[in-house]
């Protein structure tokens, strides 16, 4: 199972409100903005997918209210290089379409 370090403005991940699970598993996957104060939390891969919509519709949130035209989001991780531009009105579907791969069957590995 791998885990997931979330790198996420501190307004995200409150309106997230993921649960705190240990990891053992020392591969990650990091979700990042750039240019932005972020607030760090660690979930697994597990304990997120039933919160992909809460997550996508807290970056979605938080993007309307942020003034800067785009920020960067990226995701890194075993087998996983990938950057993300969310301009102000990004889309719930858009986001969705965009993090699918963390949530295939082999987890983002």
């Amino acid at each position: 199972m791998s885990s997931v370090k979330l790198l996420l403005p501190p307004e995200v991940l409150e309106e997230l409100d993921l649960p705190y699970e240990g990891v053992r598993d020392v591969s990650a996957v990091t979700l990042a903005i750039e240019g932005i104060s972020v607030a760090a939390n660690l979930a697994t891969l597990a304990t997120l997918q039933p919160q992909v919509g809460a997550l996508v519709a807290a970056i979605r949130n938080w993007r309307l209210r942020d003034p800067r035209p785009s920020v960067t989001l990226t995701v890194k991780g075993p087998g996983l290089d990938m950057k993300l531009d969310l301009p102000r009105n990004v889309s719930r579907a858009q986001l969705l379409d965009q993090l699918r791969p963390l949530f295939d069957d082999d987890g983002g590995s």
